[in-house]
């Protein structure tokens, strides 16, 4: 009986002093902060090039709205000098422009293949107007930023961060509930002012495992939420899940109009 408990007593003893394994636990214990500042840099450099091409947006599209705004009404089916009205949307006008550019850039998609895609033609189905022109401006520059899974994603990983060629066809479900334009300081819906201030406004999708969660917010939790009630398709937002970051940018240009009326066609 006494060699047993003397026995149990020099077991307690051997593992206390027993130093294997020490140097595992150190890495683990060390490696777990350090995996997450790395991720967290990471996905700190994506919203950084992301809010880089944002910007490049709002450009984009302040210089098409000074062209735009002042361009021939007959362009845009009779619709007024400086208007920013929105032309109704019918659910087969955009499902036949949808096909199209999804034809267009369906496998590997070329330069050639994308200007058809996004031709005129093409946007005529979802309604041509001046603020829809001014849109396209801003989502073209904003297409390589489209997550490859949208939406609820169980597994992120870096790869999917860093995206494909698939980001083509996802931007085209993606951005029109995720990237709004709109023109702050505008009274009403026609410009009057010498210049013009548009305002991009992107929901950013964070795949970064473990980063995502602490650097990115749900998308109705994001600070742009009223700016992003005026995308093309805000009932979308409702049914998306994910984390995101909301980036802006505004830029403000004169408005180039000429010092002559058009006249209406046939005169």
């Amino acid at each position: 009986m006494g060699h047993a408990v003397t026995g149990t007593m020099s077991d307690s003893g051997s593992l206390l002093t027993d130093k294997r394994g020490v140097v595992f636990l150190e890495f683990l214990v060390s490696f777990v902060p350090m995996w997450t500042f790395f991720l967290s840099v990471l996905q700190l450099a994506f919203i950084a090039h992301a809010n880089l091409m944002v910007k490049h947006s709002a450009d984009s599209a302040a210089r098409a709205a000074v062209v735009v705004l002042p361009d021939d009404p007959n362009e845009y089916g009779g619709e007024p000098e400086m208007s920013l009205d929105r032309n109704p949307v019918t659910a087969y006008g955009l499902g036949v422009a949808l096909g199209q550019i999804g034809s267009a850039v369906r496998g590997r998609a070329s330069e050639a293949g994308l200007l058809r895609a996004f031709s005129q033609k093409a946007l005529a189905n979802v309604g041509r107007s001046r603020l829809n022109t001014i849109r396209l401006a801003a989502h073209t520059p904003l297409m390589p930023l489209a997550p490859v899974n949208v939406g609820r994603d169980s597994h992120p990983s870096i790869g999917k961060a860093i995206g494909s060629e698939r980001k083509l066809l996802s931007a085209l479900y993606y951005q029109p509930f995720a990237l709004a334009v709109t023109f702050p300081g505008l009274r009403g819906v026609v410009a009057t002012g010498p210049e013009i201030t548009v305002r991009v406004t992107y929901a950013y999708q964070c795949t970064v495992p473990l980063a995502r969660t602490i650097l990115c917010q749900s998308f109705a939790d994001l600070d742009a939420k009223e700016e992003l009630g005026e995308a093309f398709l805000p009932l979308a937002q409702s049914l998306v899940g994910g984390r995101f970051r909301g980036l802006q940018h505004d830029t403000t240009l004169l408005i180039q109009d000429a010092p002559y009326e058009y006249h209406a066609r046939g005169s």
